[in-house]
């Protein structure tokens, strides 16, 4: 099928066209046979060359025609890339019948419209003479569509061709051609006003407009297997023939000569899904910047590479030999050829995360060296399952030996009529003929992979320092990157050990019982101070027993602390559990810790009452603040020496460091210096004493230039850290760390979560295909059960109640639209009022079951809101149907409310209030205070409209005699005039 749709995409290229659309129906016709538009804008076929050229079979190839194609004034040249036979034996494979529709342009001006009705399955009846078969062609003049009579007529003589050949062959079956000709009874002019009101510069045969089109039905229906296969393995393999078609992004100078499109429509759909968007497809920056490595050159008429290698950041001039020439020209001729390459891992790329993971998607649907003649693709070259130059069978023998993964190339072979002519494609055009031509080109391909391989990427290679050095330097990045995610692996699992040991405690109640317990000694130990005869001594015995409680308490204190771990991410768990601890250990200090300390003042003071013990006030507070004093002194020099034991271990670290550096030159010297012992030099040629002279040189410069680097990056990074440590007190470098943790982490818990909602969007796509096929059913049955109860007066009212309910799920189901085809992805003017009544008719039944009233304020009826209707919509939907949900908890008095100003829209409800801990985490993914809540609605529906640039929050003040409010803000809020 996709060979078929590129012949025709070089016919239109040959056409001069500079956009070719394809738009195929999938549904289309009772029993759902398909249906297929194939639009061009080119020069079109006059009448002769539709009679003469196109509907003779075995019509002189187009390109060695005597006489050239028109050419529209100032437009270049386009080298012939279709073959006439071939275009019309595509229009055949993709359909039954064919109405052919084409206006052309010549140098006397605009022709009229020539028009064809085809059926092809007259030409595949056997027996049968070309002669005996007769095809209804007709001309349009002025500069419009053909009405329904004239394709009626057409029809009618097809079909009395389809008889006359019954009559002639009683041996041939042409009830299924007669049935085929009466069910394709296109209206042209809707089929063009609905493809106009789809497209913003529609391709139209009206007002004069050339080019040629053809209606085909019904089609293939391989054509909708391969697209439903392609959606099941969720893969490119229809595609991927159709994309890059004309070549934007490997020529130097290329520029799209045709712009191709394929549209596929489902039942239903008011908007196509564009297969062939550009952005599907390489580009010019992922080529010549995202690539790892970059290849560009010209191989010469004797097979000879030359040009550039891009290994990372290094760029090499480079020629690469090929012996298969033998001094003369080859008959593949000169081509240029340029790929780009990306590297398997994440880990061994220079590009950053964000920017790989888009192209390895690319990669691994449409990657591979693909080949193009005069700026069109040459199919099948390209397709990865196609691995024309066997880069993956010697993969398989040694990756790290011949390196190279068709899959992850991007490039391409580039040719020429004039320069490659003995390069020549198969009758099925299906790739090159097997001659002496292409077995010379894919030889100097593959001489051309192997050498790079040996030269650049082999550990053993001549010129493979570069790609080892970054390799090496990719690698120490990696390991040192794991080694800090283990560290804070390990610190976050201790830290959630102990919050979870707290959490254990205070569940136990440990901290009141220990506070009490440590009062009922205190209260002890004073009562037994109070009771001693020496009032001095009674007096120091009870502030004794003040320090040593308030001692006790602060070790609880200390106990019942945790302490955040400085420089790491907590992530979204732990931060809940890290905020869950604070509040927490507040209500310990305000409830338990606070009063003992209250508590122990106040009984001191009666217990030296009582016994009539005075207190030194000046004392007390003198030995309160010198224990408080000693405790902290003590805390602080514990800090100090960890601090200083960790610079001392850092300061030899880097002595070892420059040690080892030192001992690493001064080993290479002795070395070097033993070889040169051992050599006589004595008549040895002067060139071998120099390539010596470099060996040893280079070998210095290499030990000390690495040992150098980590020394200054050593140096660098101690620097840095020193300079923030000045400024900051010490604080600085942990926050510094913990930002960047926290943002890796956010980034990191985002695309785990983003990877949930798209499984879940390919759920619902899969529900929402399920139930397009059965709706349909229902849908015709009603309309038959509807025909049926006019008759019958009984019957009526059953059929009203069916419809009226159908119609309520059927609107529902609006709601299953895939995110990539929603009915409107263009902002519009949308009324209050218009909102108002869609909640109305969506919850009525639900607003009289559970007894809601709905209010609508007359502001918010006449506001009018410009934004996405599909965002705004499931947004309102789903804050509605929480309040329904919360609303239940209450016993009357049930009240939404709709209110607008002039930036916000508000939807109040008199239900439970929102517990303040709560206010934001309702946004958070997986958070639900109903039982069996999955925790979607809000998260998806604040993410949709922050998308949009609007904001969905709950608000602090809810609106008068309402207990929660939503607040969506949106700009733009006008009145209805």
């Amino acid at each position: 099928m996709q060979n078929a749709l590129v012949e025709l995409f070089k016919n239109a290229h040959d056409a001069y066209a500079d956009r070719i659309a394809v738009d195929h129906f999938e549904d289309f016709g009772e029993n759902e046979e398909g249906f297929l538009i194939v639009r061009d804008n080119g020069v079109g076929m006059t009448h002769s060359d539709f009679v003469n050229k196109w509907l003779v079979l075995g019509t002189e190839s187009k390109a060695v025609a005597s006489a050239p194609p028109y050419r529209p004034p100032g437009v270049d040249i386009r080298p012939i890339t279709g073959e006439k036979g071939i275009g019309r034996l595509a229009i055949a494979l993709l359909g039954h019948q064919t109405l052919v529709l084409t206006r052309a342009i010549r140098a006397d001006g605009t022709h009229d419209l020539v028009v064809g009705l085809i059926h092809w399955g007259l030409f595949e009846i056997p027996g049968l003479n070309l002669e005996e078969i007769e095809v209804p062609v007709e001309t349009v003049p002025g500069d419009g569509l053909p009405e329904g009579e004239l394709l009626l007529q057409m029809r009618e003589q097809l079909k009395a061709c389809a008889r006359r050949i019954r009559t002639d062959h009683p041996e041939a079956d042409v009830d299924a051609i007669i049935a085929d000709i009466d069910g394709f009874q296109p209206d042209l002019e809707s089929v063009y006003s609905f493809l106009d009101s789809t497209e913003e510069q529609h391709l139209s045969l009206a007002q004069g407009s050339v080019g040629t089109h053809f209606l085909i039905a019904p089609s293939n229906p391989v054509i909708k297997l391969d697209l439903a296969t392609e959606d099941r393995d969720a893969d490119y393999g229809f595609r991927k023939f159709l994309l890059g078609f004309s070549d934007t992004v490997f020529g130097k100078d290329a520029r799209k000569s045709i712009t191709t499109s394929f549209r596929r429509w489902r039942n239903g759909d008011t908007e196509g899904e564009e297969l062939l968007d550009r952005a599907t497809f390489f580009t010019r920056q992922e080529l010549i910047e995202f690539s790892d490595h970059l290849l560009d050159g010209k191989v010469d008429e004797f097979g000879q590479f030359s040009g550039t290698l891009r290994v990372y950041d290094k760029d090499y001039q480079i020629v690469i030999p090929w012996g298969g020439a033998n001094g003369r020209p080859t008959k593949c001729g000169a081509f240029e050829v340029n790929f780009g390459y990306l590297m398997g891992r994440v880990t061994e790329s220079r590009l950053p995360a964000e920017e790989y993971h888009p192209l390895n998607e690319k990669l691994n649907h449409i990657g591979g060296l693909y080949m193009y003649r005069d700026g069109v693709r040459i199919l099948p070259y390209g397709d990865y399952s196609f691995d024309w130059l066997d880069v993956e069978k010697r993969r398989n023998k040694g990756a790290g030996y011949y390196f190279w993964s068709f899959r992850r190339m991007l490039g391409a072979v580039l040719l020429t009529r004039a320069e490659n002519g003995e390069l020549q494609e198969k009758a099925g055009r299906e790739g090159f003929q097997q001659n002496e031509a292409y077995r010379q080109i894919r030889d100097i391909l593959i001489n051309l992979l192997v050498q790079l391989a040996a030269d650049f990427f082999r550990k053993t290679g001549s010129n493979a320092e570069a790609f080892e050095s970054a390799q090496a330097d990719i690698r120490k990045r990696s390991a040192a990157l794991e080694r800090q995610q283990k560290r804070s692996a390990t610190k976050r699992k201790n830290f959630a050990g102990a919050l979870n040991a707290f959490s254990e405690d205070l569940k136990a109640n440990l901290p009141a019982t220990e506070v009490a317990n440590l009062m009922r000694v205190t209260q002890s130990r004073m009562d037994s101070a109070a009771r001693l005869p020496d009032q001095d001594k009674a007096a120091t015995a009870l502030i004794r027993a003040e320090q040593e409680a308030i001692s006790a308490i602060a070790a609880m204190r200390q106990k019942y602390t945790k302490k955040r771990p400085a420089g790491i991410a907590l992530g979204k768990e732990l931060q809940r559990d890290w905020d869950a601890y604070v509040l927490e250990h507040q209500r310990l200090e305000v409830e338990v810790f606070a009063p003992f300390e209250q508590q122990v003042a106040t009984t001191l003071g009666t217990v030296a009452e009582q016994a009539r013990v005075y207190v030194d006030q000046r004392k007390r507070l003198e030995e309160r603040i010198k224990s408080l004093a000693s405790e902290r002194k003590k805390d602080l020099a514990e800090a100090v020496r960890q601090t200083n034991a960790t610079a001392s271990d850092t300061r030899q670290t880097v002595l070892t460091i420059t040690e080892r550096a030192r001992i690493a030159l001064d080993e290479t010297v002795r070395a070097i210096q033993a070889d040169l012992n051992r050599t006589d030099l004595a008549g040895m040629d002067p060139a071998k004493i120099d390539e010596m002279r470099r060996k040893w040189e280079d070998q210095l410069t290499d030990i000390e230039g690495r040992h150098r680097d980590a020394l200054m990056s050593a140096r660098d990074m101690l620097a840095s850290l020193a300079e923030n440590l000045r400024a900051s007190d010490g604080e600085e470098p942990a926050q510094v760390m913990q930002a960047m943790e926290e943002r890796m982490m956010a980034l990191e818990e985002q695309a785990d979560e983003d990877f949930e909602m798209v499984q879940l969007g390919l759920a619902v796509a899969i529900i929402n295909h399920e139930f397009a096929a059965s709706i349909k059913r229902v849908r015709t049955s009603v309309q038959e059960l509807g025909k049926i109860s006019r008759r019958s007066d009984g019957l009526r009212p059953v059929y009203e109640s069916i419809r009226s309910n159908f119609e309520h799920l059927d609107g529902h189901l609006n709601l299953f639209t895939p995110l990539q085809r929603r009915l409107h992805r263009t902002a519009l003017k949308i009324d209050g009022r218009d909102i108002s009544n869609y909640c109305n008719d969506l919850f009525a039944n639900r607003f009289e079951r559970h007894k809601v009233e709905l209010n609508i304020t007359p502001r918010f009826s006449a506001a009018v809101f410009e934004c996405y209707p599909s965002t705004l919509y499931p947004a309102v939907i789903n804050v509605i149907d929480n309040a329904l949900f919360w609303l239940n908890s209450i016993r009357d008095d049930r009240r939404i409310e709709l209110h607008a100003d002039d930036g916000a829209i508000y939807i109040s409800n008199n239900g439970p209030a929102i517990e303040p801990q709560d206010a934001h985490r309702i946004f958070e993914r997986g958070f639900s205070r109903k039982t069996g809540g999955r925790g979607l609605g809000l998260f998806i529906s604040a993410k949709a409209l922050e998308a949009e640039g609007l904001r969905l929050e709950p608000s602090l003040s809810p609106r008068l005699d309402y207990n929660v409010t939503f607040v969506i803000s949106i700009e733009n809020i006008g009145e209805k005039p």
